[in-house]
């Protein structure tokens, strides 16, 4: 049983073989099969020649990857130099402002009414009014004129 079902694929492939022609693996560079163009003497196709890199092309790609890198570096010093510039000027700010309200602090505590009514009556001996002050009408024409012509 064995034989038979061998015998068969075997008959299967010859009739394969006999019902379409054999393939040529050869092609012509339009795509088409050789056994389309009858006459023709084709020669295989030729591997396509390897494109060569330039040595040009390698110089100028290293000099600009060069020249990248040159510049991420500066970049990267600059912005560490701007970064530490920047903590430094903080510094002095934060030194200034604590010295502005330090000195606000002062302005206010010099600026009290009860600390210059002290240094008046103390240093200066100007002493406080003992009765009220009064007001006093003054007419003009009872004085006159001043001695310069009128201009102060």
């Amino acid at each position: 049983m064995m034989d038979m079902g061998r015998e068969r694929t075997r008959e299967t492939d010859i009739l394969l073989e006999r019902a379409s022609p054999p393939r040529e693996k050869r092609y012509i560079y339009s795509g088409e099969a050789a056994g389309s163009h009858p006459g023709y003497a084709l020669a295989p196709n030729k591997r396509s020649p390897r494109r060569r890199v330039s040595t040009f092309n390698i110089i100028l790609t290293l000099f600009a990857a060069g020249i990248a890198i040159v510049l991420y570096v500066n970049n990267f010093l600059t912005v560490n130099h701007l970064a530490a510039e920047v903590d430094q000027l903080q510094g002095r700010y934060d030194a200034l402002a604590n010295t502005n309200a330090t000195l606000r602090a002062e302005v206010s505590r010099k600026s009290s009414w009860e600390r210059i009514g002290d240094l008046a009556t103390k240093q200066l001996g100007l002493m406080y009014p003992k009765e009220q002050p009064t007001m006093m009408e003054v007419d003009e024409g009872e004085f006159g004129k001043p001695p310069d012509g009128g201009a102060r």
